[in-house]
């Protein structure tokens, strides 16, 4: 999807579809699967522990607000324009869905703009929310250190959620449901769009890419053997988890924009397209996957089987996308035409290449 700042990376998109593909297989193989499940194969960790697609989704958005910024000034009133305008109406309409439901109350809305009260993925919107709300200061810390301060803001995360560990015990909740762990997915974006900038992280992009690929995939297969995210709920890995998915995200981000191998024309648009209508995806597929497990299920399947489940979920998937795409034209797309740019300064013609977001 182009941003307001009219750039476009179609690379970017396909990091997005990935997210959203995660995403879906939690929670589509977990309807009836074990959590306990750990595959043999060990890339299908990924698959199995598919939650860290939000942590993606979330050190991409790093990444791109620190790529359109870059040091530009920004227009603060233009900027939250432009976020209502993003992702407003479709969360308007999710959440009167799940409230009109029974599902979600009014105390559980209006807690949800501080607390994960909000119904199924609308948590992590909420997420977002407080990230935008911080940004601006990020930003202002930024200027003249650069590295520096986001390092500093990273020691300062993880001090304080070593101090929820010592205090109650355990972290994992602060860590995952709130801006007070996932502000490091978001940190290292802004980190690694700042890496980006130099040639020897550009000139080894494909090594960045297949590092960051190979250690992601052994610990987190690791990671599931020991319990994988309902089994380490008071485990002080916690304590650093956000840190690291966010450096090893950037890294893979970062890797594959600028790795030099491209896609075939089909497969880029294709994943594009995916990317393009990644948050309907997101918000919408909450609504239908279980349905379409308990039909499975009523068919004979066995939705307790993490191969069928899974396979199941590939085949299903491409049904989420459609809907996905209705709703990005009906619902999204009006809303997406009235934003404009929120840097200051017009964007060079030399920069006009790329990025997508949510932007």
């Amino acid at each position: 999807m182009q941003s307001s700042s009219g750039l476009y990376i179609s690379k970017l998109d396909h990091v997005r579809a990935c997210a959203a593909f995660l995403v879906y297989c939690w929670h589509f193989v977990h309807t009836q699967v074990p959590f306990e499940t750990v595959p043999a194969f060990a890339p299908l960790s990924m698959l199995e522990e598919g939650h860290i697609g939000v942590a993606l989704f979330m050190t991409l958005s790093g990444y791109l607000f620190a790529k359109i910024i870059d040091g530009r000034p920004l227009d603060l009133a233009r900027f939250y324009r432009n976020r209502v305008l993003r992702l407003s109406p479709l969360l308007s309409l999710v959440l009167a869905y799940w409230a009109l439901r029974g599902d979600m109350g009014l105390d559980s809305f209006l807690k949800g703009f501080i607390l994960p009260t909000w119904h199924s993925g609308a948590w992590s919107v909420a997420v977002e929310l407080h990230f935008y709300a911080l940004f601006p200061a990020i930003l202002w810390l930024q200027r003249g250190h650069r590295i520096g301060a986001l390092a500093a803001l990273f020691v300062v995360s993880i001090l304080t959620r070593f101090a929820v560990w010592s205090i109650t015990g355990s972290v994992q909740a602060f860590s995952y449901w709130t801006i007070g762990g996932c502000i490091d997915l978001f940190l290292a974006g802004m980190l690694w769009h700042e890496l980006s900038k130099r040639d020897a992280v550009r000139r080894h992009a494909g090594l960045w890419l297949t590092t960051s690929l190979i250690t992601t995939v052994a610990t987190w297969h690791a990671f599931n053997i020991t319990g994988g995210f309902y089994g380490t709920s008071d485990s002080p890995l916690w304590i650093i988890i956000p840190t690291l998915q966010g450096l090893a995200f950037g890294a893979a981000i970062v890797g594959y924009e600028h790795a030099r191998f491209q896609l075939p024309r089909l497969a880029d648009r294709a994943l594009a397209k995916v990317g393009e209508v990644s948050y309907s995806i997101y918000l919408l597929h909450f609504i239908f996957y279980p349905t379409i497990v308990k039909q499975l299920s009523n068919a004979g399947f066995d939705m307790t089987s993490f191969p069928l489940a899974l396979a199941f979920a590939i085949l299903t998937f491409p049904l989420i996308v459609g809907i996905a795409m209705l709703s990005y034209r009906l619902i999204e797309q009006p809303f997406l035409k009235l934003r404009g740019t929120y840097d200051r300064k017009t964007v060079p013609a030399a920069r006009s290449q790329a990025l997508t977001s949510a932007a």
